[in-house]
């Protein structure tokens, strides 16, 4: 990554952010939180979900070059990882829950939604860096359906590839979809949202999305145990997010509460 680009990396994610927030904001009003805890949150979370996302990126590079502290912190040499930024996100939400006495499974579910739409806006960075991208494109069908300024974007030596980060954030927003209606049916209940959400990016991550990238973005060669380590955490968060189903219903919150959709509520 150079630095323009992670200035354009900035603009998405600090978009995806901004607007992850607005929901989160009213959640908080929806369940009878201070929002100003909201602030209080992302004032620690968003800075050391950036240190927990390099240090993933760091931890797992195949191949190191990084001579000093100022080498392991400039995010110019190498880059991010998502997977480090959702990890670190869930260990500060356990400990700002406890400290502010919220329930957990309640922000977790608030923040599946924020996640999701973060995500869907984010990979627009990969785009501008014309990164992420799949294998070249064979089938005639979809060169002839995606956009021209995406396949100007994606085409690499005179090639062009499978938009792999456009894959992503239209399974991201089916999935963004699917939760906002879930949270209006009687059999959805505190704690289903975030298993769920693990459940879909893991396993549109895992199974679909990472297979078919074949590079362009630094952290396809993060290896573990000789593996893609993008793969292994996101099917990792596929099988959580199966257990929190199962576990949250059956054994932590006895009295689950259901879920209304907020933009209807803002409406009645």
């Amino acid at each position: 990554m150079g630095f323009a680009e992670v200035q354009w990396y900035a603009v998405f994610i600090l978009t995806g952010l901004s607007l992850g927030a607005f929901i989160a904001y009213e959640e908080f009003k929806r369940v009878g939180w201070n929002p100003d805890l909201l602030f209080d949150g992302l004032l620690w979370a968003v800075p050391l979900s950036i240190i927990g996302s390099r240090l993933y990126y760091v931890i797992f590079d195949p191949n190191p070059s990084y001579g000093s502290l100022i080498d392991i912190i400039n995010i110019t040499n190498g880059g991010l990882s998502i997977h480090g930024a959702v990890i670190t996100a869930f260990i500060f939400v356990f400990f700002f829950t406890r400290k502010k006495k919220l329930e957990f499974w309640v922000l977790a579910d608030i923040l599946a939604v924020g996640f999701l739409i973060g995500q869907i806006i984010g990979r627009w960075g990969n785009f501008m860096n014309a990164e992420a991208y799949g294998p070249a494109i064979e089938s005639s069908f979809m060169l002839n359906i995606l956009p021209t300024f995406i396949k100007e974007q994606m085409t690499i030596s005179g090639v062009v590839h499978h938009p792999t980060f456009l894959y992503e954030g239209l399974w991201n927003f089916a999935g963004l979809v699917f939760l906002l209606i879930a949270r209006r049916k009687r059999w959805f209940k505190v704690g289903d949202m975030m298993g769920l959400y693990l459940i879909w990016y893991g396993l549109g991550r895992g199974a679909i999305i990472e297979p078919l990238r074949t590079g362009g973005d630094p952290g396809d060669a993060l290896r573990m145990f000789g593996l893609p380590t993008n793969v292994i955490l996101s099917l990792t968060l596929f099988m959580l997010g199966g257990l929190a189903l199962i576990i949250v219903k059956h054994y932590v919150i006895k009295d689950q509460k259901y879920y209304k959709d907020i933009l209807v509520e803002q409406h009645d």
